[in-house]
């Protein structure tokens, strides 16, 4: 085992060499916007900065955060309207806690096409699994 200040060492260069904000162990997950009107899953637990990439399986769909930090479809700047053809689209989450969605022609802030995504911390998560190696 190597010496504590050793260990402090590449820890600092791991963390320096990630760009201190967890990229480096970024996940992608996806989300899709079914023909039935669901999401799937409704509710995604995630790390804090993983990616949720956002699917069109079918139907007349865009996603949009209750919050309003979002909305996408098509793409997330200009085509945000819902849309019948087959997009995707991919945002990453660096905040942490919990962000509701839905579709704007099936759902609102509170009911219909809607689903959650859960942000925690990998540190809390995964940083206590290994302490006692």
């Amino acid at each position: 085992m190597p010496f504590p200040s050793a260990r402090i060492a590449l820890f600092a260069c791991a963390l320096a060499c990630s760009g201190g904000s967890g990229g480096a162990l970024a996940a992608v997950h996806v989300v899709t916007a079914n023909p039935d009107m669901t999401f799937t899953p409704a509710t995604l637990t995630i790390h804090q900065y993983d990616i949720v990439r956002f699917v069109n399986g079918g139907g007349l769909h865009n996603v949009r955060a209750d919050d309003g930090s979002f909305v996408c479809a098509l793409d997330c700047n200009l085509h945000t309207a819902p849309s019948a053809q087959p997009w995707q689209v991919s945002r990453q989450f660096n905040r942490l806690g919990t962000l509701g969605y839905y579709c704007e022609q099936h759902g609102d802030t509170s009911s219909g096409m809607r689903g959650t995504i859960i942000v925690i911390d990998r540190v809390f998560v995964d940083g206590f699994d290994s302490a006692g190696d």
